[in-house]
């Protein structure tokens, strides 16, 4: 499938993104999965054959079938936020014409070429790997304009406060009487209190689904049997 020259170039395009940003890649072909879907069987092989760059084993195994003719990328750790769903499918689109044309040697340099570039880039704008749910997850942040509108509204109610309460002893240190002998009235009336029956209500709220979703900046997620989480959009067929 690939000459001895072009598993060296892989070998070296690899290395140098090792180095340099401290993710691994791993390019893998087969005729067989094993009945496995093509996620848990490159997951299965990335977790259990030590891979991985970092406590959070950082990085991608690009799995090609050759049996079912399908590829599917399965990232890693902070990997996941970097490569996310929307940058993946883009990558399968660059890839797919050259798999079905079997050049598979020029397609493989298309995505070291896309995940060096995405990989200096960074995670999306807005979003994060967080390891302890092992999901990339979108960034909370307060602008400067949210800041400045909180500090100008609690100068306001801060300002109307002490005025409120500068009248109040104002008020408390005058002479002023109310005449409550003429402007007071006493009205009695027979009331009857009423237990009214309680009714409560319930409604089953549903939990949201263990994978999160792809849309925008995130990644879809799914678990290793290993108990790893994986991101593992971008798959397809040639």
């Amino acid at each position: 499938m690939f000459t001895p020259e072009e598993i060296n170039s892989f070998e070296k395009e690899i290395n140098q993104i090792r180095e340099t940003y401290n993710t691994d890649v791993v390019i893998y072909t087969t005729f067989s999965t094993d009945g496995k879907s093509l996620k848990d069987f490159a997951a299965d092989f990335y977790d259990y054959n030590g891979f991985g760059v970092g406590d959070t084993k950082d990085g991608l195994i690009y799995l090609v079938d050759m049996g079912s003719r399908q590829f599917q990328p399965v990232t890693t750790g902070n990997t996941i936020a970097v490569l996310n769903d929307n940058r993946l499918e883009r990558i399968k689109t660059r890839i797919s014409e050259p798999l079905s044309e079997q050049n598979y040697a020029k397609a493989m340099e298309i995505m070291l070429t896309d995940v060096t570039s995405y990989l200096k880039e960074g995670p999306v704008k807005g979003y994060r790997y967080n390891p302890e749910t092992g999901q990339s997850e979108k960034v909370r942040y307060i602008s400067a304009t949210k800041i400045i509108i909180a500090l100008v509204v609690a100068s306001i109610s801060g300002a109307l406060f002490y005025f409120r309460v500068t009248s109040t002893y104002k008020l408390k240190k005058s002479t002023y009487h109310y005449p409550y002998r003429n402007q007071s009235e006493v009205n009695l009336t027979d009331a009857q209190s009423v237990k009214t029956a309680d009714f409560v209500t319930t409604r089953h709220i549903p939990k949201p689904p263990s994978n999160s979703g792809g849309g925008g900046g995130g990644s879809s997620t799914f678990t290793g049997s290993s108990g790893t989480s994986h991101g593992g959009g971008g798959g397809g067929s040639f």
